[in-house]
């Protein structure tokens, strides 16, 4: 009998041991994953198949990575404006220190902004929200960028009777508005309307490939594209690389970004004549963030001015 209370006792002894082990490693293992961030900051994206939302989210998520004191949440809306809104009242129930979005151009977000600006900081990106309720805006200068493009082809590539494709982003955005604005601005009274084709590209490359196709289809050839991101520029030369025309056009971009197959990389091996490059919003936006968690001030409206960047390195700011 005591035989069999002492084996009872190692065991019960054995058993409190694992436990109270299991139970220590478990603390400190929430421990960790608590005490792993100090600061929570909310990311809420219109739609992130769009090529500039994408790259601020592969910028973003790399400068947080670096930072052990900052976790981020994204939401994506997938173009629905609806989602967003319930986006941004989820990042507010999760307790986040700063909220970042990137607006769809609408009004559609003014009043769920100003409830959060009530509480924490608000950085607004690309464009406003159709409210002043926000710590800061960070935003391109748009109209210029259409100017730009528009210069440098009456400066360098337009002569008489020559054909020209214009690729704008989704109907009726705010930004691409813009861009189309100081584009006509610059060649108006120059370029004959007739002269010049557009088509909405959606900021996508396929699309922009499918409505180059069509202008092909009916048009012997293209002379100058001017698109409204260097996607939809590509998305043009793969069009005229299938009707073996590549080399004929040429062809000018926006965004300018770093990548195998982005824009600065298009322009380094030829495949577009130039690209203007905007905001480093992933970036701009990070660094805005860790000023405010810092107590730092920050200037309430930020517009960064767009730089021509041709072949060769050469750039151009005007």
């Amino acid at each position: 009998m005591k035989k069999i209370w002492k084996v009872w006792t190692v065991i019960l002894v054995v058993a409190a041991t694992v436990l109270l082990t299991i139970s220590t490693q478990y603390s400190k293992k929430e421990e960790v994953s608590a005490d792993s961030y100090q600061y929570l900051i909310g990311v809420s994206l219109p739609n992130v198949i769009e090529p500039w939302l994408n790259n601020f989210v592969d910028v973003f998520t790399e400068k947080v990575s670096q930072d052990k004191k900052i976790n981020v949440i994204f939401r994506d809306a997938a173009g629905n404006p609806e989602k967003q809104i319930q986006d941004i009242e989820t990042l507010m129930e999760y307790g986040i220190d700063i909220l970042i979005v990137s607006p769809d151009g609408s009004d559609s977000l003014s009043s769920v902004l100003s409830e959060a600006f009530q509480k924490i900081p608000v950085i607004l990106t690309g464009v406003g929200a159709g409210t002043e309720d926000y710590t800061c805006l960070i935003k391109s200068d748009d109209q210029k960028i259409g100017r730009l493009a528009g210069e440098y082809i009456l400066n360098n590539l337009y002569e008489k009777n020559k054909k020209i494709v214009v690729f704008q982003g989704v109907e009726e955005s705010p930004v691409s508005k813009q861009r189309l604005k100081g584009f006509q601005d610059s060649v108006q009274g120059i370029i004959p309307e007739e002269d010049i084709t557009y088509y909405c590209g959606d900021w996508l490359r396929d699309r922009a490939e499918l409505r180059m196709k069509d202008y092909l289809i009916s048009h012997d050839s293209a002379d100058i594209v001017f698109a409204f991101n260097d996607d939809m520029a590509y998305g043009a030369y793969q069009a005229c690389q299938q009707y073996r025309i590549e080399g004929k056009v040429h062809l000018i971009g926006v965004d300018g970004f770093e990548g195998e197959s982005a824009g600065l990389s298009l322009v380094d091996k030829g495949v577009l004549d130039a690209t203007i490059q905007t905001p480093d919003f992933g970036g701009l936006s990070y660094e805005i963030a860790r000023k405010l968690l810092e107590g730092k001030k920050v200037d309430k409206n930020i517009i960064i001015q767009p730089e021509l960047i041709l072949q060769g390195g050469a750039e151009r700011k005007e």
